[in-house]
């Protein structure tokens, strides 16, 4: 399979605005993001790269006189895993929880604030004989976290496909080959099926207000709902909706202006 990515300046560069182009360009198929000294570096599979798409984004920016340069570059995703790996990751959850992950270029590695957040949160949390849903899994990395205590058995959803394969994988590093409780499945909201105790959604806030809905849908009567992937400021809207679809807001939970929202049905 082979990856692009997009090397973006940001004039003048900011660190929010590279946090908010990143949360922008994951919804058109980005799914890998890179710090550099003047913006950041986008990956996305060859095969789902519309430029028209990024050109629009950048043109349309939320934020006034800010602009933005970018080159593309192509290169093979085995060779840019081992790198990433080499480079980048750190096992900060191994470490905190014994969690044990190889995340090659799926999202959930645990250094970010809102996965870091998710997965403290989780490991604190009894899902004993639970049927629980990890929508937008990445790595599988929150779905494992609920495994790890105790859920009975857990869907994990994600668009792209190298992130449902590497699920599969970090799933066979944390449990034996006789504890078999995973549904993986490639695919979006409509993909869900079946009624769950838990559901937890680490995504956009614009795919989280979308499909709340159906989470709701699918989530039993008593069940609880957790949501990230977007700014503490954005939290107000989140709320708002989830009340619209009949959800108590119940818990908030804040980090470097990440915030991880927990809702009862």
């Amino acid at each position: 399979m082979i990856y692009l990515f997009a090397d973006i300046h940001i004039s003048p560069y900011v660190e929010d605005y590279a946090d908010i182009l990143s949360s922008m360009l994951g919804e058109i198929g980005f799914d890998t993001f890179e710090p550099t000294d003047t913006g950041i570096k986008a990956y996305i599979q060859k095969d789902l790269f519309v430029e028209e798409q990024l050109t629009d984004l950048l043109s349309t920016f939320i934020i006034p006189d800010v602009s933005f340069t970018y080159e593309m570059h192509e290169m093979e995703d085995c060779d840019y895993n081992e790198e990433w790996e080499r480079e980048h990751f750190d096992p900060i959850l191994e470490r905190e929880f014994g969690l044990r992950l190889d995340p090659r270029m799926a999202f959930g590695s645990g250094s970010h604030s809102t996965t870091h957040q998710l997965v403290s949160l989780l490991m604190d949390m009894d899902f004993n004989g639970q049927d629980v849903l990890d929508m937008g899994c990445g790595t599988g990395v929150l779905g494992i976290a609920m495994g790890l205590k105790g859920a009975k058995h857990v869907t994990a959803i994600d668009i792209d496909n190298m992130s449902v394969d590497n699920t599969i994988h970090n799933f066979s590093l944390n449990f034996p080959p006789s504890i078999d409780i995973l549904t993986p499945i490639c695919g979006d909201a409509s993909a869900i099926d079946g009624t769950f105790h838990t559901i937890v959604a680490n995504i956009f806030k614009t795919i989280l207000i979308r499909d709340l809905p159906v989470y709701v849908d699918h989530l039993a009567d008593g069940g609880t709902l957790i949501m990230s992937g977007f700014y503490t400021s954005d939290a107000p809207d989140i709320i708002e909706a989830a009340a619209t679809c009949g959800l108590r807001h119940s818990k908030t939970c804040s980090d470097e202006d990440w915030s991880v929202l927990t809702f009862k049905k």
